[in-house]
């Protein structure tokens, strides 16, 4: 679907990162990482990494100490920023004998850290683009909805967008229609996800509970029978 979205503003080449090809196969786009969506334009190359991440955290969620888990008070706060030290590094600020930074003050040391696509960033190959949804809710964050916009725009000034739009009940442009269906896909896929946790979980307790049962049948005296 998101491919389908790039494709739709044209001007562009646009192919899916192929991840069993291993990175040389995209190593004119990134050679530490390879994006989910690799473009081609005019005016060079561009990557689009999609991460759909659960909104919901608990004490064992894992953040570095640079970024907060403030989702009860931003939008996205318990994903975007963890994501885009993820994907996309960040340079050093302060010093050590600053302590932690802290994001209310804005000061405090930040490490310097290579991200997923240093190779991209560092070396100019290509811009990068963090685009996040928050599975299970659908939510499509402020840098991807922008970019969804800017899609649009594109999309309108060539006059040769393909979408069929008659194929929503209430979206007629370009916006509505691809954001309606990203976020079903965010939904859907969070939804699968999660139906094949409760599974695998569900398998694990069985195996367990029928290893016990079996001890439990090898442990016990036979009887005889007189």
């Amino acid at each position: 679907m998101a491919c389908q979205v790039v494709a739709a503003a044209p001007s562009a080449v646009v192919r899916f990162g192929d991840k069993g090809a291993g990175l040389a196969a995209s190593a004119e786009f990134c050679a530490s990482y390879i994006g989910d969506i690799l473009i081609q334009n005019d005016d060079g190359k561009e990557i689009i990494e999609l991460k759909n991440y659960s909104a919901f955290v608990t004490a064992r969620t894992e953040c570095p100490a640079a970024c907060t888990l403030n989702g009860g008070v931003y939008l996205g706060g318990n994903t975007e920023e963890r994501l885009k030290m993820r994907c996309l590094g960040t340079r050093r600020r302060g010093v050590p004998a600053l302590g932690n930074f802290d994001h209310k003050k804005g000061t405090g040391y930040v490490p310097a850290k290579r991200g997923d696509y240093w190779d991209a960033i560092e070396n100019r190959k290509a811009r990068v683009h963090v685009v996040v949804f928050e599975a299970g809710l659908g939510g499509l964050l402020s840098y991807g909805a922008a970019r969804v916009r800017r899609l649009g725009r594109r999309a309108k000034a060539s006059g040769t967008d393909p979408t069929d739009y008659t194929t929503s009940p209430t979206a007629r442009s370009f916006v509505p229609y691809y954001t309606q269906r990203l976020t079903c896909a965010s939904c859907m896929n969070g939804a699968k996800a999660i139906h094949k946790q409760i599974s695998s979980r569900q398998t694990q307790l069985r195996r367990k509970r029928d290893a016990e049962r079996a001890n439990m049948a090898r442990a016990s005296p036979s009887c005889s029978v007189l």
